[in-house]
């Protein structure tokens, strides 16, 4: 696939290049399932006393009939210009599917475990991997940085997945925080399943809006409803 940069996109760079390139933070997002208001989801990204990084989301159904659930965290170092993912949880119910386990990537010995499954799994490291979490930080990175590489290499679960972004274009945006100018970007899926982000720039890039189609039809939304920053941990 061939990608291309906006023109809009203006590259942005911070003044120290081994500084963490992201504003820790905290955003609330209204969450719609198959176009019903289903609740909120809850994203924060911060750093540990222990100098590395902590990303972490949840949403939750405000009705219980509403058949889904997720959580999913991520602890990772942020070292040399790279994110480096330590250990990736999640536990994910959707309908009759639900999922659980914790990826741990073992950087000395260049393996990745995930014994909390059914059937442990076990594989080599690649080079550049990421996991759910940090790919979206990657993600915002290249976009900080005016990179037109999107493609990462992701451990979830069982199994290792080539995830690869497009850019759209760009577009200004109405949403809760005012009108933002952002970025459009679309992923497919080997199954087809198609998601649509948009990523403002004024705030690093961060998501603000996402659209999910399987099979055609719209399953899920998200709009960001606050965003606030964090303290900083030196």
């Amino acid at each position: 696939m061939i990608w291309m940069m906006s023109p809009s996109v203006h590259a942005y760079i911070k003044e120290d290049p081994n500084s963490f390139p992201l504003t820790e933070y905290e955003a609330h997002y209204a969450v719609s399932w198959h176009g019903l208001y289903a609740g909120e989801s809850v994203h924060q990204l911060k750093r540990l006393n222990n100098g590395q990084y902590h990303m972490e989301a949840r949403t939750e159904p405000n009705m219980r009939f509403l058949p889904f659930h997720y959580v999913e965290s991520s602890d990772f170092d942020w070292k040399q210009g790279q994110f480096l993912p330590q250990n990736y949880y999640y536990n994910i119910r959707e309908g009759k599917r639900h999922k659980k386990g914790n990826v741990l990537f073992d950087w000395k010995s260049n393996k990745i475990v995930n014994r909390e499954i059914p059937t442990p799994w076990e594989t080599t490291m690649p080079h550049g991997i990421q996991d759910k979490l940090t790919q979206t930080l990657c993600l915002r990175q290249a976009l900080l940085s005016g990179k037109n590489d999107f493609s990462y290499i992701v451990a979830e679960d069982d199994k290792l997945k080539n995830y690869t972004f497009e850019i759209l274009g760009a577009e200004r945006l109405q949403t809760k925080l005012g009108v933002l100018d952002t970025v459009k970007v679309e992923h497919i899926s080997r199954k087809g399943h198609r998601t649509t982000m948009w990523f403002a720039k004024k705030l690093d890039y961060l998501p603000v809006k996402m659209i999910q189609f399987r099979k055609g039809k719209q399953v899920a939304t998200g709009e960001i409803l606050t965003f606030s920053t964090l303290p900083h941990r030196s």
